[in-house]
């Protein structure tokens, strides 16, 4: 027979706990009866919404301000940072016709770029007075092909120093080919080059093989120690993450042209090995004939640069570059955009 006796009804609610030997009962405790559910009001309901689209419009401000946002198969949009742009004028001083020509190319500028996708960044320098004017010209961009005028200055300024010989000859290797532009890659390994040769192919075609021997023969520290010398001090050419800004790279031309990173008979070389390149599309599309551009062009995905020296009556660099943009529409936009410059420093 069990011990254990069968729980009554009035037991249910009951539960007996061991403490110190002594056998406790606790008390029936009666419950409340669940309050009835009652559905949103119009109010409740309008608050939720408005709370919800606040949450919705907050994380898509976030996402674009977060400079990496992107979805498969679009355009990177990186947005700039944008700063207000403060105008001192003395008291009672007029402003010159150059300062109105800045003034007017930076406002065409931005009206004929507003309805693209993605940003574009212009900075001008008058070589002859230096004075400067831009649109987004501090704001960080891919350099893309850009990347190759610190190593093209590097290579004359250790020419000039006596530790290279541009006569000095390169025999191609199979390892050294790198696809893409320029035509070197598609040399038969053994081909013999110069140094001059090399220097000929990286700025008349952006030549990628070029390019890589180059940076081996030179090596990082003496190209960074040029661009840290030049001051474009937001520029990385090396590793994953490259940039640089319109501001470095038209310092980069001013100095060029001033003497300031070689001799004037190495600049002239450089700037003929910049003139008539393999690239005529874009900014000297835009610019008249009978005016040489020496300049330099890049392109990655979403990325297009131009940038150079407009030998105009005055002459004057003149850099434009662009992020997340379409190819489609900086193709056809970057003629105008260096004919709106032209136009307005040579009226």
């Amino acid at each position: 027979m069990s011990i254990f006796r069968k729980p009554k009804e009035d037991d249910k609610d009951l539960a007996d706990e061991k403490e110190g030997g002594k056998s406790l009962k606790s008390v029936k405790v009666k419950r409340k009866p669940k309050e009835s559910w009652q559905p949103w009001g119009k109010k409740e309901r309008y608050l939720v919404l408005v709370i919800f689209l606040l949450t919705v419009l907050t994380s898509g401000f976030l996402a674009l301000s977060s400079r990496s946002w992107k979805l498969p198969g679009w355009p990177k949009i990186s947005l700039p940072s944008f700063k207000s742009e403060t105008i001192i004028i003395e008291k009672n001083k007029k402003m010159t016709t150059q300062d109105q020509k800045a003034q007017a190319v930076k406002k065409s500028f931005i009206e004929t770029t507003r309805g693209l996708s993605g940003v574009y960044g212009l900075y001008v320098i008058r070589l002859d007075d230096g004075s400067d004017y831009g649109v987004f010209e501090t704001e960080v961009f891919e350099p893309a092909s850009l990347n190759k005028l610190p190593v093209l200055a590097t290579l004359f300024l250790e020419v000039e120093k006596g530790n290279l010989d541009l006569e000095t000859k390169y025999v191609l290797k199979e390892s050294d080919k790198i696809s893409g532009s320029g035509t070197l890659s598609s040399k038969p390994a053994g081909t013999v080059l110069t140094y001059r040769e090399l220097a000929r192919a990286l700025a008349k075609q952006s030549d990628n093989t070029a390019f890589g021997i180059l940076k081996n023969i030179l090596g990082k520290k003496k190209i960074e120690a040029v661009i840290e010398k030049i001051g474009m001090n937001q520029t990385v050419i090396f590793g994953q993450k490259q940039k640089t800004t319109p501001k470095d790279i038209g310092l980069f031309f001013q100095k060029l042209w001033q003497g300031q990173i070689v001799s004037q008979k190495s600049r002239d070389e450089i700037l003929n090995y910049l003139t008539d390149t393999a690239y005529e599309a874009w900014l000297t599309e835009g610019i008249p004939g009978f005016v040489r551009v020496a300049h330099k062009f890049g392109r990655e995905l979403h990325v297009v640069n131009d940038a150079g020296i407009v030998f105009s009556e005055r002459p004057f660099v003149l850099v434009i570059m662009s992020k997340g943009v379409v190819k489609r529409e900086a193709d056809t936009v970057f003629p105008n955009l260096a004919r709106i410059v032209y136009e307005a420093e040579t009226e």
